[in-house]
C-alpha cells in the first residue's frame, strides 16, 4: 500500500487523519500530508471562511453556475438549482436590443422599441438606459 496524501498525492510527512473525530466515535482514517492535515484542522490562517466562500463563488461563476440572487436577464435557474439555462423570450429580447444598438439607435430609443413590442424588464417598469446598456452587454446563450 502506498503512503501518499489522499488529497494532493504527496508522499511527504504523512499523517493518519480521523474523518470523524475519535471523541465522536470515529475509527476510520485517511492519509494526509502535513499541509493538508493542517488545512483539515483549520490551522491555516489564510483559510478563513470568507476566503473559502469567495474562492468557491469565483469557481462557480467561472463555470457559469448560479451563485444566488437573481439570474441575469436572458437566463433562469435550471431545475437542478445550480446551473443557469437560457430563457428563450429574454434571449430574443436581448438579441433584438443588440441589433437595434448595432443599427445606431440610442439606449433610450432601444428601450422604447422594446416597450412598444410589449417587452419589459422583469420589474414590469420601463427600460432605463442603464438597463438597456446591461442588456446589450449580457452574455448570449451559445447555440447547440
Amino acid at each position: 500500500m502506498s503512503r501518499t496524501c489522499w488529497e494532493c498525492g504527496s508522499s511527504d510527512s504523512i499523517h493518519s487523519h480521523h474523518v470523524v473525530p475519535r471523541s465522536r466515535g470515529g475509527v476510520r482514517t485517511l492519509l494526509l500530508c502535513s499541509s493538508c492535515h493542517t488545512k483539515a484542522h483549520h490551522r491555516d490562517k489564510a483559510m478563513t471562511t470568507s476566503r473559502l466562500t469567495a474562492d468557491a463563488m469565483r469557481r462557480k461563476a467561472d463555470r457559469d453556475e448560479y451563485i444566488g440572487g437573481h439570474a441575469p436577464y436572458g437566463w433562469r435557474v435550471a431545475p437542478n438549482g445550480c446551473d443557469l439555462e437560457p430563457h428563450v423570450g429574454e434571449q430574443a429580447a436581448a438579441a433584438f436590443a443588440k441589433g437595434q444598438r448595432a443599427a445606431g439607435l440610442s439606449l433610450r430609443k432601444v428601450g422604447a422599441a422594446l416597450a412598444s413590442r410589449g417587452i419589459l424588464p422583469r420589474t414590469g417598469k420601463g427600460w432605463h438606459p442603464e438597463k438597456v446598456k446591461r442588456l446589450c452587454a449580457a452574455k448570449a446563450a451559445s447555440s447547440p
